[in-house]
């Protein structure tokens, strides 16, 4: 459709991290507004509320759709993927729907909300038939916003640890533990046994325990396929 052939602007790239998260998962939130006002206002609103989502929250924000585009889209390792884009339905010469339409086509790991300052009705149905999750109203939404930010989060970290998949072998995977997960994560970060085991208060034997049955867990032989199973199914 072209868009992705528009100047992109700098986009700004935070992240918030609160003594009251209570969870080591990584939210990555994306905000798309023509209104560069609004967007510093929307920006500003969630840097100083995330602590309420519980999770290591990372924000970027841009008014160029192009650079939404490129944002939104998965990457090799899925450490910088954008689970949940703000868009606004109204933009200088492209609609939020439009460029909701292109980012969903190459990025369906994306939740979209869609938010306006005019009457919902205008855009509900293009929204909808786009793929927008759901729509909210710019002078309204403070609340509202973070409450559907929070269940969307909450959704998404479900799916992800319960929803069982094929690995490249046929075998059907099981979730795997928090405890699981967070060796994965260290694991991904470069770290050995012993390491990992001083980080969490537990022994190297342990950590090649759990590395044995994350191993089984996921169908595969060596550390190394497990490694890369996680880095392509986002696992952390």
């Amino acid at each position: 459709m072209g868009y992705a052939s528009q100047a992109a602007s700098t986009g700004a790239d935070t992240t918030s991290t609160t003594a009251a998260a209570v969870t080591d998962s990584l939210l990555r939130i994306g905000i798309l507004d023509n209104d560069a006002l609004a967007l510093d206002s929307i920006t500003r609103m969630l840097e100083s509320q995330s602590r309420r989502l519980r999770r290591r929250v990372t924000i970027w924000s841009t008014t160029s759709p192009a650079y939404a585009i490129q944002e939104c889209r998965m990457t090799g390792n899925g450490q910088d993927k954008t689970d949940i884009l703000l868009i606004d339905m109204a933009l200088n010469g492209v609609t939020g729907p439009q460029i909701a339409s292109v980012i969903l086509s190459r990025s369906p790991h994306t939740v979209i909300i869609g938010m306006t300052s005019y009457n919902l009705d205008t855009y509900r149905q293009a929204a909808a038939h786009a793929g927008i999750a759901t729509l909210l109203d710019k002078a309204t939404f403070g609340q509202g916003l973070l409450d559907t930010i929070e269940k969307i989060a909450d959704e998404q970290q479900t799916a992800a640890e319960t929803s069982p998949t094929v690995n490249v072998h046929g075998h059907v995977t099981k979730p795997l533990s928090d405890i699981e997960r967070s060796i994965v994560a260290l694991s991904l970060g470069a770290l050995s046994s012993k390491q990992i085991g001083a980080r969490m208060g537990i022994t190297a034997d342990t950590v090649s325990s759990h590395r044995r049955n994350i191993k089984r867990k996921l169908g595969v032989d060596t550390w190394l396929e497990a490694m890369d199973y996680c880095r392509s199914m986002h696992i952390v």
